[in-house]
This record gives structure tokens, C-alpha cells and sequence, in this order.
């Protein structure tokens, strides 16, 4: 079937149970990762936020709105469920943050990239061993830009060795990968960039709760995208792995 044909098989009912399921799935999830990986100066900034995974298949199989509404209202119930925040702060950081950022977000570029959620792929493993191949290179990346700190290498010197990291890396550890290269690079920089935009969000709510906003980007802003991004990358797995699945029964276009 195409894209419209999928869209004209959908459920509207069972669409809305599923997006209930979403969010009751994403709020204890979220509450339990809240509970055990909270930042120390932050109430309600989880440093590891597997909820990311859901947030983002939720708002690319079911819309802007459904997803939004499960990725937003489960982080918020999260939160309540978990430390008992519902003021202006924990708005900020989870009904926006989470159903803007990291589900709203990932419906609107996947269809502006016109990424399939498929990614392309008739191996659903594929896709997991490339989400963590590239988190390997990226950590290589990373600690090529330590180095770099550490050698005191003058600019632009300074970009060579994460680059030739970057170049050397890349084709080592992405070569073999059954899937469509376009759709699962695609996939993984909307992932990067929605968890970019939540921590951001996330920052701007701990300066409302009186933080100042350079110590808000350090902490909860560093911890909270590495750990949104870790798990959204993750979540890119589950795309291939049931969306056509969720197509058939009416719930994904």
C-alpha cells in the first residue's frame, strides 16, 4: 500500500487507545527513570530517559496530535507519579519538552525529510547495530575533541584529530549496514536534533526555577541530552520493527 492508502485503513478508535497505551507506557517508564537517574540540582531532570524511544515512535505512528498528547501528558504524569511536580517548571520540562520536542518534533521532520519509518529495512536488527555503531563513533569523536583539550593543539589545528577520527571512523563502522543510508542518516540526525531541542527547553525550565541559564545548560542540559539522545537513537529500532505492523491494523499511516 502507499502512504494514503494507509492513511485512508486508519482507526480512528483504536488509534486513540493505543495513543492511551503510549502514554500510560511513557509516564512509568518515565516515573521510574525520574525515580533512580534524576540530576542531583534539578528536580525532575532524568539524566536517562528511555521514555525518549516511545516519545519519538509515538509522534511519528500516531500524528502531531495523538503523539504529542501521549509523548507531553505521560511525561507529565511521570513526573507527578514520581516526585509529585505539576507547577509551571515541570510543565516546561515535560508536557513541552516531551510532547513538543520529542514527539511533535520527529512527525514534522520525518514528513519534511520524507523519511520512511521503515528506514528502508527487511532486518529490523539492522538498524539496531547502526544506531550503535554510531553512537560508538560518536563517542570516538568525542574523546578525540578530550584529546585535543588535553594536547593544547591551536586552532584550527585543534579540529584535525576529532576529524580525521570522523573520516577514518565512519566508513569502518558503517560499512555492511543493510538499510537504506539516507533514511537511517536522516533518521539519526532528527533524533540528535529533537533531543537538542528538549534539553534546551529543559534548561529554560530549570531558569524559571530560579537556576541561572549557563548552569542550566551544564546541568540538566548536557545530562539531559546525552540521555534523551542515547534513547531516542535506541527507539529508531522500533520504527522498522512494527511499523508495518502498525499499518495493518489501522493505527500507523
Amino acid at each position: 500500500m502507499t502512504t494514503s492508502e494507509y492513511v485512508a485503513k486508519r482507526d480512528p478508535a483504536l488509534r486513540v487507545v493505543f495513543a492511551v497505551f503510549m502514554g500510560v507506557a511513557i509516564a512509568a517508564v518515565g516515573a521510574m527513570m525520574m525515580t533512580i537517574g534524576s540530576s542531583p540540582t534539578v528536580k525532575g531532570a532524568s539524566f536517562i530517559w528511555l521514555p525518549a524511544a516511545l516519545q519519538l515512535v509515538a509522534g511519528v505512528w500516531l500524528g502531531p496530535l495523538l503523539g504529542g498528547l501521549a509523548g507531553g501528558l505521560g511525561a507529565y504524569a511521570a513526573g507527578i507519579f514520581a516526585y509529585g511536580g505539576w507547577g509551571i517548571v515541570d510543565i516546561i520540562m515535560n508536557p513541552i519538552a516531551g510532547g513538543f520536542a520529542n514527539a511533535m518534533l520527529p512527525y514534522f521532520l520525518f514528513k519534511a525529510l520524507r523519511v520512511d519509518p521503515t528506514l528502508g529495512v527487511e532486518k529490523p536488527r539492522d538498524v539496531l547495530s547502526g544506531a550503535g555503531r554510531m553512537l560508538l563513533l560518536a563517542v570516538l569523536v568525542l574523546a578525540a575533541g578530550l584529546l585535543n583539550i588535553l594536547l593544547n593543539l591551536p586552532m584550527p589545528w585543534g579540529f584535525g584529530l576529532p576529524l580525521v577520527v570522523l573520516f577514518v571512523g565512519a566508513p569502518a563502522l558503517l560499512k555492511g549496514l543493510e538499510l537504506n543510508r539516507r533514511h537511517f542518516f536522516s533518521a539519526i540526525g532528527i533524533a540528535i536534533f529533537i533531543c537538542a531541542v528538549s534539553a534546551f527547553i529543559g534548561a529554560i525550565g530549570a531558569t524559571v526555577g530560579g537556576k541561572p541559564f549557563m548552569a542550566a545548560v551544564v546541568d540538566p542540559g548536557i545530562g539531559w541530552f546525552s540521555g534523551d539522545t542515547v534513547s531516542a537513537i535506541l527507539g529508531l529500532y522500533l520504527l522498522p520493527l512494527y511499523t508495518q505492523r502498525l499499518r495493518d491494523a489501522g493505527i500507523a499511516e
